[in-house]
């Protein structure tokens, strides 16, 4: 297994696109599953793209095949309608058992699911979200429990509010950090973190919060 070669889901996406990015200039190989009518932006032009669907898993096991990992950045965007991440994981493990990949890093969010860490208003805010978004806040939940139930090597990355803000390269990680509604994180840092991760593996099988 080649220990260069990262497979991305959600590569179109602003997360991952610096993820992507920042795998590039460390010298991995970058391959992303891209919808077949997903426009591709020039930044990704030296990754391997796989066009399909998650209900095509051929392609799915193309997009992983002879990958070191996987890091799964796919996610609703508002209105929250489109329901599919847990869908979409199912397929994502099956195929990583398809071809002996053992290494999962998952981005969902810090309003999901439950949380000891989270402060009042924050904790307010989750409800707020679960309530107003059931659909969306429980495919989130099945999508996490799919993750630790899987046998695999995963890490649930939980960030809070994403900016678009320059890397300060001051991120903090722990499954009992404490975050609010003023917490924030650079997606230039996030995805420096979540490579880091991915290369040493500080947080196997654990569910933890990060903020910037």
């Amino acid at each position: 297994m080649s220990v260069h070669t990262l497979a991305i889901f959600g590569i179109t996406g602003r997360t991952g696109r610096e993820l992507a990015k920042v795998a590039g200039l460390n010298g991995w190989k970058v391959r992303g599953l891209v919808r077949p009518r997903s426009v591709v932006e020039g930044d990704l032009d030296t990754c391997r793209i796989v066009r399909g669907n998650f209900d095509e898993l051929d392609q799915v096991v193309e997009t992983i095949a002879d990958s070191a990992a996987v890091c799964c950045l796919i996610g609703p965007r508002p209105p929250y309608r489109d329901v599919f991440c847990a869908a979409a994981t199912v397929a994502i493990i099956t195929a990583m058992k398809h071809t002996d990949c053992r290494r999962l890093i998952c981005q969902t969010g810090a309003m999901i699911g439950p949380a000891s860490t989270r402060s009042y208003p924050m904790e307010w805010a989750a409800r707020t979200f679960a309530r107003w978004h059931p659909e969306a806040a429980q495919d989130r939940e099945e999508q996490e429990r799919l993750i630790k139930s899987s046998g695999l090597e995963w890490t649930i990355v939980k960030p809070p509010r994403l900016t678009d803000s320059p890397p300060r390269h001051r991120v903090q990680a722990s499954s009992s950090l404490q975050v609010g509604l003023l917490s924030k994180i650079s997606r230039a840092d996030l995805a420096a973190f979540l490579l880091d991760e991915i290369e040493a593996g500080r947080f196997v099988r654990q569910r933890i919060f990060v903020k910037g």
